[in-house]
């Protein structure tokens, strides 16, 4: 019939004709209209286009109000707090300030109550200072791990000399580190292509107004007399200015805090004034040089266990042994590795894969501080247990000698039963 589905539940989704009197095929008004399912998977692609076109469009302003740097993505900082915080003077003047600061008598107050040693809390001030950003020293935002590493401390030390730095009002932390919402998931795989799911703290380095007066004031040259002013000898004018350095006097130029190539002016010191001073300390005791039976364990372990390998200096190496009163006279490489091996199966552990360790020596370290070395190695157990077997070999022998020794021959075994034969018949008669 005209205008049916001719049997299909949905009419609307196929073509029907209808037939006039003079035999024409004609089409409704109706042929093109779109069926409420086709509307409603429409309706929910064109939403979901445009819910991703404005994700892209945030996660695009995001990363570019945030200003994205490096090979992570930092948690963006409020503008608010950008502008109540001030900027420092520069790098080598911030850490000319951080070192002033720490030779008067209340920074050494400071760090004691902090239970921080000053020189440490300096290289700490120094590993941060070279990831801040030149012009305003904000956006440091290497995580806790790599600043230590850098600065040659632990995380705890680090810890302790951020809460002095913060007290001195040299550093705030402008966001606290925390786990990335989805949003700002996607704006980071959008940044650097990789999936992230943690982003570090935000620090800023500063240089507040009473610091800068302080440390500027107390560099300003004192006023001459005029009456002194042109009283001055040639020889005295003509005499070279020493140079003023920041440092302490109680701490040679080889001190914790400059022991880092990650500044210029540290470099300068740790290298030219050392060799300016021509003078060594005569209460410093030479380095005993490492033996090499030292360095032959050393090299016997990396062998065993190749995800001790640092890929660099074994030396690293030998100063774990060493600091562990492993005896290389008495452990091989062989043995250590041994030794590890048993305590690893004796827990439960398993070794780590061949480079999967990110400080293959703090975990030597680690491991040695479990095992009493002063026992027996493997090698003296086998050589022990192999004087035991050549001894109880060396008894049976002298046994077997003794009870052949002991044996009669035929020779006086025939003398002997003659002599009772004979012996025998003078009885009998």
């Amino acid at each position: 019939m005209p205008g049916t589905s001719q049997g299909t539940p949905c009419p609307e989704q196929q073509t029907t004709f209808s037939t006039t009197s003079d035999e024409q095929i004609t089409r409704p008004e109706d042929e093109f209209a779109v069926s409420p399912v086709a509307n409603f998977g429409d309706i929910q692609y064109s939403d979901a286009v445009s819910r991703a076109k404005a994700n892209i469009e945030r996660v695009e302003k995001m990363n570019e109000e945030s200003d994205q740097r490096g090979r992570t993505w930092s948690i963006p900082v409020s503008p608010q707090l950008q502008a109540k915080t001030p900027i420092w003077s520069g790098r080598t003047q911030w850490q000319r300030q951080v070192r002033e600061i720490l030779n008067r008598e209340e920074g050494r107050n400071l760090c004691r109550r902090h239970h921080a040693d000053p020189e440490r809390v300096f290289a700490v001030a120094v590993s941060m200072a070279s990831f801040a950003d030149q012009r305003t020293g904000r956006r440091v935002t290497a995580s806790r791990e790599v600043l230590a590493e850098r600065a040659g401390v632990s995380v705890t030390v680090l810890k302790r000399a951020r809460r002095v730095l913060v007290e001195f009002g040299l550093a705030r932390e402008m966001v606290r580190g925390r786990f990335l919402r989805t949003l700002e998931q996607w704006a980071a795989e959008a940044h650097h292509g990789r999936k992230q799911i943690k982003a570090t703290s935000v620090w800023a380095l500063l240089s507040p107004r009473s610091v800068v007066l302080r440390t500027t004031r107390d560099r300003l040259p004192q006023a001459t007399p005029p009456a002194q002013r042109w009283t001055r000898t040639p020889a005295a004018t003509n005499e070279p200015r020493r140079p003023r350095y920041p440092q302490s006097r109680d701490h040679g130029p080889q001190s914790v805090a400059l022991s880092f190539s990650t500044c210029t002016s540290v470099k300068k010191y740790k290298t030219t004034r050392a060799s300016a001073r021509g003078h060594d300390d005569p209460q410093k005791q030479p380095r005993e040089p490492r033996s090499i039976s030292l360095q032959k364990a050393a090299a016997g372990l990396i062998a065993h266990a190749p995800c001790l390998d640092t890929g660099e200096h074994i030396g690293s190496v030998c100063e774990a042994l060493r600091d562990h009163y492993v005896d290389p006279e008495r452990w091989s490489g062989r043995d250590i590795a041994i030794a590890l091996t048993e305590d690893t199966r004796r827990r439960g552990w398993m070794w780590p894969a061949r480079g999967s360790l990110k400080h293959p020596v703090r975990y030597l370290r680690w491991r040695l501080s479990a095992i009493d070395w002063s026992l027996p190695s493997p090698t003296e157990r086998a050589e022990a247990a192999k004087r035991r077997r050549d001894a109880e070999r060396h008894a049976a022998a002298l046994a077997m000698v003794e009870r052949a020794q002991k044996t009669a021959s035929e020779s006086v075994r025939r003398t002997a039963m003659a002599r009772i034969r004979s012996v025998l018949q003078e009885k009998r008669a």
